[in-house]
């Protein structure tokens, strides 16, 4: 049959297809109902039939409404499974008895019995319907969707993720599967769809003689460690790797089987990935009006979607950088529209250290929980202006909790980092500060609940070492590794994002969260891991010939070899198996409170000596990276504040 006419046939209406099945449907009932009394006797016009002649249009009507009833005709084709066949069964037994009886009743009188038709009939009929649309769908896979511009593909995993994904890709993808890998010995050698399982074993001579180009990992319930191993044995030959989402992905609709992508740094991580407790996750924001701060950064812009799914009544994003945020908004609104969601969205400029600009917002729009994601968080770029650093980390969140408690909002959620732990940067010490504060400002009777989020390094998030590599590798390298035995510890943005949302629900007064994370990864392995990610080699003694050389440089100033999570490990479970809360020693309220006022007081007259000095009252281990003869330089903007506090005194 012509590419053309089955492309012509493809562009029809959809009653004009079901027209043109049932004709075809008509011509098999009637030629099906001739063989079965032509064959016996091999004659072109046997008696029963000319006889009856009239029968084989009443077989051909019959089947049309039969078929119609049993939606036959309502089934895609390229997509007709086992439910369909057996319809298709039970249909042509049923037309085969009701012609059949029809028959009994005009042949009985003349003592025939027109066994044939109950017997032979509805086989002819059942093979004649249904091969012709298997032939279909066979002309429709082999002309419209030609194999040769296919990629041939073993499905790794033979579970519900791989039937699943062999039925997605199967017709008018670039996939070809030809095969089946599981690591169940019960399935392998059997036959799934018509496709061979083989143990993982055999796939070195399955891309050899198949001319596999790529594998696609279909096991999104698969324990992360089993998978970094499967991945690290994939990743030993000559193919293309791609994955289907993981199984939260799936839950929560965010992807579905046939999403296909290339494998990230976040499927080799050998930590079991943390899923959320909904009903946690929901308290803060179910049906309440919500106010995320920095909600164009990495955390803030992928909080705005988690509180999204979770169906607030509003949502505020606060940032003051005008394309992030104008960029989220747009993001979050088509998110809106597409689920035809009644959620109010709405974008706000400004700076978290403008707290009547954020009074003015939490009452306009009757804000009632608060997640503060705006931080300056690179440890490089505060070392060089402490000043805007301590502005922005410390005095911002001072801001936005008194907002809080002048507007009586009930919840306020304040991320942190792992580097507030024992601070050695800058960076740190401001979000240890601004720890320090929260806790002075908290209070069990008041009515907004407060808590903070502390967690380790995010894969992906801006300024991060995952993109770095990233852009270093598809440079040709080097890749720049600090130390070779530094350490961090990591996890998703969806998982930060999800921690912040349920920590929420469990905090009450200063509480801190933290997230399980399993054992630190070193930095070298993690650089490894990704250079073979990017199907790349690495350039070393052992390997002159690689294409990636690994480099050492050294600890930048304020940057640790290894991080913490908590001043003193004293960890407690909380209603979440994977969240827990550190109990850590609280500093004097008052005095906290007065040197918070000193340390605004250093930065309006841009003092960084004073600065140190009054932060390490509140942190005296902490040790800047530069000593009083190698303070950072004040830009103009400082001196012109410094001025200006001078006037006003």
């Amino acid at each position: 049959m012509p590419v053309g006419l089955l492309q012509t046939i493809k562009l029809l209406s959809r009653r004009s297809k079901m027209a043109i099945a049932m004709a075809v449907d008509a011509i098999i009932a009637a030629a099906a109902l001739w063989m079965t009394y032509a064959a016996p006797t091999l004659e072109l016009f046997p008696n029963f039939i000319v006889k009856f002649w009239w029968i084989l249009p009443l077989a051909s009507a019959t089947t049309i409404v039969a078929f119609y009833v049993f939606r036959l005709y309502h089934t895609v084709i390229r997509f007709a499974g086992s439910r369909f066949f057996l319809n298709s069964m039970i249909a042509s037994l049923f037309v085969a008895w009701i012609i059949g009886i029809v028959a009994l009743i005009n042949v009985y009188s003349g003592g025939g019995r027109p066994t044939a038709i109950f017997v032979i009939y509805p086989f002819y009929l059942m093979v004649g319907t249904a091969g012709i649309r298997l032939l279909a769908r066979r002309l429709l896979e082999v002309q419209i969707y030609p194999t040769e511009a296919k990629k041939v593909s073993v499905i790794y995993g033979c579970g519900s993720g791989g039937t699943q994904l062999f039925s997605s890709i199967r017709y008018g993808s670039v996939y070809k599967p030809i095969a089946f890998v599981d690591d169940d010995k019960l399935k392998q050698g059997q036959s799934v769809y018509g496709l061979r399982v083989y143990a993982a074993k055999k796939l070195p001579s399955l891309i050899k003689t198949q001319n596999v180009t790529t594998v696609l990992l279909a096991i999104p319930s698969t324990e992360p460690i089993r998978r970094a191993e499967i991945v690290k044995y994939l990743q030993t030959l000559d193919v293309q790797i791609e994955t289907m989402p993981s199984f939260s992905e799936l839950v929560t609709a965010q992807a579905t089987y046939s999403d296909l992508r290339t494998l990230s740094i976040d499927d080799i991580l050998t930590r079991t990935e943390v899923v959320a407790n909904e009903e946690l996750a929901g308290e803060c924001v179910t049906g309440k009006s919500v106010l995320v701060t920095g909600a164009g950064g990495s955390i803030g812009s992928e909080l705005c979607r988690q509180i999204l799914q979770r169906n607030p009544s509003t949502i505020v994003l606060f940032d003051i950088a005008e394309s992030a945020l104008f960029f989220i908004q747009q993001e979050i609104e088509k998110r809106i529209s597409s689920a035809s969601s009644d959620t109010s969205v709405f974008t706000v400029l400004g700076s978290v250290t403008d707290e009547s600009r954020l009074r003015e917002v939490f009452l306009q729009h009757k804000v009632e929980s608060v997640f503060h994601a705006a931080a300056y968080k690179h440890v490089s770029m505060l070392e060089t202006n402490p000043l805007e650093g301590a502005r922005n980390n410390i005095v911002g969140t001072r801001c936005v909790i008194d907002a809080a408690n002048w507007a009586s909002c009930t919840s306020l959620v304040v991320v942190s980092t792992d580097k507030a732990v024992k601070p050695t940067s800058f960076m740190g010490a401001t979000k240890r500060i601004a720890e320090l504060l929260i806790q002075a400002k908290s209070s069990p009777n008041s009515k907004l609940r407060t808590c903070l989020v502390r967690f380790g390094n995010v894969l992906g998030s801006s300024g991060s070492v995952v993109p770095i590599f990233q852009e270093q590798i598809n440079c040709g390298g080097p890749v720049t590794v600090t130390d070779p035995n530094a350490t961090r510890y990591f996890m998703t943005i969806p998982e930060a994002s999800q921690l912040i949302l349920q920590a929420g629900a469990m905090g009450s007064s200063a509480d801190v969260f933290v997230l399980q994370m399993g054992e630190p990864i070193k930095i070298i392995d993690l650089a490894k891991r990704m250079v073979a990610l990017a199907g790349k080699t690495i350039k070393d003694e052992n390997n002159p010939t690689g294409e990636i050389e690994i480099t050492f440089t050294s600890l930048r100033p304020g940057e640790k070899l290894h991080e913490q999570l908590s001043h003193n490990e004293n960890l407690e479970k909380t209603a979440h198996e994977m969240i827990l809360m550190s109990k850590e020693e609280m500093t004097d309220r008052d005095n906290t409170l007065l040197i918070m006022n000193r340390i605004e007081e250093a930065i309006l007259l841009s003092d960084v000596e004073e600065l140190i000095l009054v932060m390490k009252m509140l942190i005296p281990d902490f040790i800047p990276s530069w000593d009083s003869t190698q303070l950072p330089n004040v830009d103009t903007l400082d001196r012109s504040n410094k001025a200006q506090a001078e006037k006003i005194q």
